[in-house]
């Protein structure tokens, strides 16, 4: 499916009458909006992540993406589709296995840097326990830019991203204004 296009808001003055074609506007802009560009993929596959190195995290599994922004191969980024620009919201949770030692982070990048302030962090948890720090932020977007979840910690070592029984690593976003502040 290709991306959308934003439909144009309908104006109205003052004593301007109502017809088929205004209302028809009102209706598709109405139906957009009711339904906006959004995606959400998460990590089916567990993925080494080196030691106190950021390391983009292989979103391979896409769960719904409205406008076709998700990448079709490794490393799964989302590309801001065509005529899509203005305010995101992104949500993303690195979840790391089991390991008692270092911290653990999610961050989100926009084109290729790391976006303010949009970093968690967590001290690891017990080593029985993943340790997951989920993060969730707004910033302005034009198209083309390209979005992407990244994972850093240091245990010491590498240590794999956590998959399976529903706790799996994930990354989601949705436009939520054209307004560009």
């Amino acid at each position: 499916m290709a991306a959308r296009t934003i439909p144009t808001l309908p104006t109205w003055t003052a004593g301007m009458r109502v017809t088929g074609a205004n209302l028809a506007a009102m209706v598709s802009y109405q139906s957009f909006w009711a339904n906006p560009p959004m995606f959400s993929m998460y990590q089916a596959v567990a993925q080494s992540v080196p030691n106190a190195t950021d390391t983009q995290i292989l979103m391979d599994t896409s769960e719904h993406d409205t406008e076709s922004g998700r990448s079709g191969s490794s490393p799964y980024s989302f590309t801001i589709p065509s005529g899509q620009g203005g305010r995101w919201r992104f949500t993303a949770c690195v979840k790391f296995g089991g390991n008692a030692t270092g911290i653990r982070q999610t961050k989100i990048f926009k084109n290729g840097t790391l976006v303010n302030a949009a970093q968690s962090s967590g001290q690891a948890g017990p080593a029985s326990d993943f340790t997951g720090p989920a993060l969730s932020r707004e910033f302005l977007c034009i198209a083309g830019d390209v979005i992407a979840v990244y994972g850093y910690q240091n245990s010491g070592g590498a240590l794999n991203t956590n998959v399976g029984g529903s706790l799996n690593s994930f990354f989601e976003g949705q436009l939520i204004s054209l307004a560009s502040p």
